[in-house]
């Protein structure tokens, strides 16, 4: 699965330049700001938050898990379930490195995404983290995540 992930990955950025743009600086804005909120209902673990971010079309692959969840409903589930079994408090970090309109309405998106879990003295250990390759699109006057890949990298 990672391979498969990596490689089309590698092939979608090695035709980027010819088929893809920067967003506009608003859109590009807006997605940051999407990743931002996605993070912090990652965080407070709420389930109907996080699900919100995601088209009711989507698909979510976590390939370390090896499944592949199809429907917004069905990406609240897993999202519950597996925000019932953390223990103690995490946080999840998404730094958006690249960013392109494949399409009108259409953005592709890479990232390095860390897991992390506070410490008893407040201090912030990393737990995982992941590579992830993602397509927005756009929904009314804002963004809702369309297909998401993450894979571990530690």
């Amino acid at each position: 699965m990672r391979t498969a992930a990596l490689a089309l990955t590698f092939a979608v950025l090695a035709a980027a330049p010819a088929l893809a743009a920067p967003p506009s600086d608003t859109d590009a804005a807006a997605l940051r700001v999407l990743a931002a909120e996605a993070d912090k209902a990652w965080n407070a673990a709420d389930v109907d938050g996080m699900a919100a971010y995601y088209a009711p079309d989507a698909t979510l692959q976590v390939t370390d898990r090896g499944d592949q969840f199809v429907g917004r409903e069905t990406i609240r589930r897993y999202f519950g379930e597996a925000f019932a079994r953390r223990p103690g408090v995490f946080r999840h970090i998404t730094e958006i490195r690249r960013m392109d309109a494949v399409a009108p309405g259409l953005v592709f998106t890479d990232a390095d995404v860390r897991v992390e879990q506070q410490q008893a003295d407040g201090s912030w250990k990393l737990v995982r983290a992941f590579g992830n390759v993602s397509v927005a699109a756009r929904d009314g006057q804002g963004w809702k995540l369309r297909a998401v890949r993450a894979w571990p990298v530690s």
